[in-house]
């Protein structure tokens, strides 16, 4: 008589065949859930933003630092673009930076209205 051989784990494989695809699908729909949710708040909070933009605007009250444009001279710089930076005591020669605020724009956003123009 011979006897016959038995694939060890036919069962084993299809069950982690199975677990595997119940996992993905788990974990596809956490993923797709989390997606909706980010996207979904991103979105409220672009469509909040501009309705307090608007609302500000039909006020009609100005910034007055920066009297409606949005920005300012920078105040690190004192609107030059560039600071001087001297690390020792009497030096042979005059050290200069970009301005780490503005980036050598020599504007910063006005601080009073975040940089709306309005109150």
């Amino acid at each position: 008589r011979e006897a016959k051989m038995v694939a060890p784990n036919t069962y084993g494989d299809a069950s982690q065949k199975a677990a595997k695809q119940v996992l993905s699908s788990f974990f596809g729909t956490i993923a797709t859930a989390s997606l909706i949710l980010v996207g979904s708040s991103a979105a409220f909070n672009i469509a909040g933003k501009q309705i307090v933009k608007s609302n500000k605007k039909r006020l009609g009250k100005k910034c007055t630092l920066c009297d409606g444009l949005r920005f300012i001279s920078c105040g690190t710089c004192k609107g030059k673009g560039a600071i001087e930076w001297q690390p020792i005591k009497n030096p042979e020669m005059e050290r200069v930076c970009v301005c780490p605020t503005c980036s050598g724009t020599k504007m910063s956003k006005c601080l009073r209205c975040v940089g709306v123009g309005y109150l």
